[in-house]
């Protein structure tokens, strides 16, 4: 069984995530507390890593899901600073760490926001982080690319957890076991002839 490392796994849509891609892969999640990894449902393919480093141990990997990110509004130097600390350099980082690991023919996806293209107002940090993302994805997806490793995101809108159905329509949000299916689609061979995308994902 191929093994793959997830971050940012323990939270709303890994919950979703994690447990579609152990029924194909061994899994390696990467948390921030042991409580955090330990509400994932119990699974044999499913081990928890407390860092970057613990999970080599487990290397050589098939691929690397980034899960990590979050919201946030205003424009502000501090603003700004959080931003791109939050979805931006948890990836970069991640890739630094565990892409000299990943086997020639693997997979790196990770999760992107369709306000990096929609741009609205209000929340310029957040825009300009995950548009940062999406810039450093296609250039990685070249990168890579000489080892046949294809490298994609996905730029969903409002995801479909606890906290967005507070706020907004079912109607309007993007089912997380459909994202946890492309996730599943991207790391296939399937898959092997995307790369450097950026992929929008609609209710």
């Amino acid at each position: 069984m191929k093994t793959i490392v997830i971050t940012g796994g323990t939270g709303d849509l890994g919950s979703v995530v994690v447990p579609r891609l152990v029924r194909d892969y061994r899994c390696i999640v990467v948390y921030r507390t042991r409580e955090s990894f330990e509400k994932l449902a119990a699974h044999e393919n499913l081990i928890g890593a407390s860092s970057l480093e613990e999970a080599l141990q487990y290397a050589p990997f098939h691929g690397l899901v980034n899960l990590v990110g979050g919201f946030g509004g205003g424009a502000s130097p501090d603003e700004f600073t959080k931003q791109l600390e939050t979805n931006l350099m948890p990836f970069v980082r991640a890739v630094h760490t565990l892409a000299p690991q990943i086997e020639d023919g693997g997979r790196i996806v990770a999760m992107s926001s369709v306000a990096s293209q929609t741009k609205p107002a209000g929340i310029g940090a957040y825009v300009a982080s995950k548009a940062a993302l999406n810039a450093f994805i296609e250039s990685l997806a070249k990168e890579l690319g000489k080892r046949r490793i294809t490298v994609n995101a996905l730029l969903p809108g409002s995801i479909d957890t606890p906290e967005n159905r507070a706020s907004t329509p079912a109607s309007k949000l993007v089912p997380a076991a459909g994202i946890a299916e492309l996730i599943a689609f991207l790391l296939s061979e399937d898959s092997r002839h995307l790369n450097g995308q950026l992929l929008g994902v609609t209710p």
